[in-house]
């Protein structure tokens, strides 16, 4: 009876034993920190971004991270008061089942398109940090065209590539550039950069700490390519700032920089460069012609730099916030896609809230006198917004091509104010794919009016 009793005991104390072990290794790995630990979590989270990922993967799936509610009416081409004029336009964003540039006419006929893949142009992914996991976790953002047809364009934080006029691959950069790529006058193109900026580099950004091991800065980078697609400038942002005596612009946050303490890990978040053409060099007597207009959204802040010797000749904070993409003007003034508003506009799930109000505007900024004015945006009937992201372009007659991210809405306005052309990226009957850029060419830009190709 007691052996019977021991063989009872040692069954059910074998088990409360295993799990104790297991607990007791776990708390141990916890507190180390050790191989054990880290490949657990390592394999928690892989289980976790499968799950989260899995529409991804599925061929055919959903493309989760690309899609937002619908807030406006129809598909493709909604209006169209220009007919074909003879204007095309260009287009990056999401269509269908990836990434792809596209060329339209005024009715949406289709010239030209790029399908585009991450992982066919860039392998080896060793100059990120973070690579994607799809081909569906990376957007383009930066795209142009050239008089030849061929195409130039940012993978956002991925790297540069430029297309033949029929896709084949000319170059690619492998370096994380993002948000914005422009023509530099004198040949080549102009984008932003990043660095992972790691201890003890960051030394000479005191007080930017970020403690702990592995803990890196994203320092944002001015970039010139040259038309190989060679960097032939580099340039940190944070340094641009701090060699003008503007530092103080990066403390002025709220952030305690005490001890122990972190901050985000971006410095400055660079969206656009924009160099001022000679043609409108006349109109801005405090710049010359190659000078550099930079968006920093985390800061509000726009400023003019010149490339030669990196002093700032002029600087703004607001009254534009989260801004992007600011365009020079012939008139002496630029103009600036004006968020004006902040990521409490998402949902938990990173959707926009279709509740939340339309407050995007088209800002007009005269910096010799540092005044502003609404452009578009401020009376009924112009609302539109998108909470990141957003570009816009200066028409020819005085109005806007406007490129309204989250919405999968590109609209042109003429010098009246009306909205005369507009296409809306429908993915389905509720739900819209995102757009990062739309650009306005007259068919005379084109040295080719033949797009097919073998």
């Amino acid at each position: 009876m007691l052996k019977h009793l021991d063989k009872i005991a040692f069954f059910v104390a074998l088990p409360l034993l295993v799990v104790g072990l297991a607990f007791g290794a776990g708390m141990y790995s916890g507190l180390k920190k050790n191989f054990a630990y880290k490949s657990v979590k390592q394999f928690k989270e892989n289980m976790f971004l499968v799950f989260d990922e899995r529409e991804n993967w599925v061929p055919g799936g959903r493309p989760i991270h690309f899609l937002q509610p619908a807030r406006n009416p129809g598909s493709e081409v909604t209006v169209n008061e220009r007919q074909n004029d003879g204007n095309l336009i260009f287009i990056s964003g999401f269509f269908g089942d990836g990434n792809e540039l596209r060329l339209i006419q005024r009715d949406g006929t289709l010239m030209a398109r790029w399908p585009v893949r991450f992982s066919d142009h860039f392998p080896d992914t060793s100059h990120i940090e973070n690579p994607p996991a799809t081909d569906h976790n990376i957007d383009t953002h930066g795209a142009l065209i050239l008089p030849d047809g061929s195409v130039v364009f940012n993978y956002d934080y991925g790297g540069t590539v430029k297309l033949s006029r029929c896709g084949e691959v000319v170059w690619t950069l492998a370096h994380p550039t993002h948000h914005s790529i422009e023509v530099a006058e004198g040949g080549g193109f102009w984008a932003p950069g990043r660095h992972y900026l790691r201890p003890p580099e960051y030394d000479r950004f005191w007080p930017m700490t970020r403690p702990g091991p592995g803990k890196y800065f994203l320092e944002d980078l001015v970039l010139k390519m040259s038309d190989d697609g060679e960097i032939v400038i580099q340039k940190s942002v944070p340094e641009i700032l701090f060699e003008n005596g503007l530092d103080a612009l990066l403390t002025a946050t709220g952030y305690s920089f005490g001890h122990g303490t972190d901050r985000d890990a971006e410095l400055v978040h660079v969206n656009k460069i924009e160099e001022l053409p000679a043609a409108y060099a006349d109109s801005f007597p405090e710049f010359e012609a190659g000078d550099l207009l930079l968006s920093l959204r985390t800061y509000n802040l726009l400023f003019v730099v010149d490339p030669d010797t990196w002093k700032v000749k002029w600087h703004q904070t607001g009254p534009w916030r989260r801004q992007h993409d600011p365009e020079f003007d012939a008139d002496g003034t630029f103009s600036v896609f004006n968020n004006n508003t902040y990521q409490l506009d998402y949902l938990p799930d990173d959707s926009i809230d279709l509740d939340a109000p339309l407050v995007g505007n088209i800002l007009r900024v005269d910096p010799s006198h540092g005044t502003t004015s609404v452009a578009f945006g401020d009376r009924e009937g112009e609302e539109f917004g998108t909470v990141v992201r957003g570009k816009h372009e200066i028409t020819g007659d005085g109005g806007y091509l406007i490129t309204e991210f989250e919405a999968g809405r590109i609209f042109e306005t003429d010098a009246d104010r009306r909205i005369v052309w507009e296409y809306v990226n429908r993915y389905d009957e509720d739900e819209v794919l995102e757009v990062t850029e739309a650009r306005l060419y007259p068919a005379s830009y084109f040295a080719t009016d033949t797009w097919a190709c073998p």
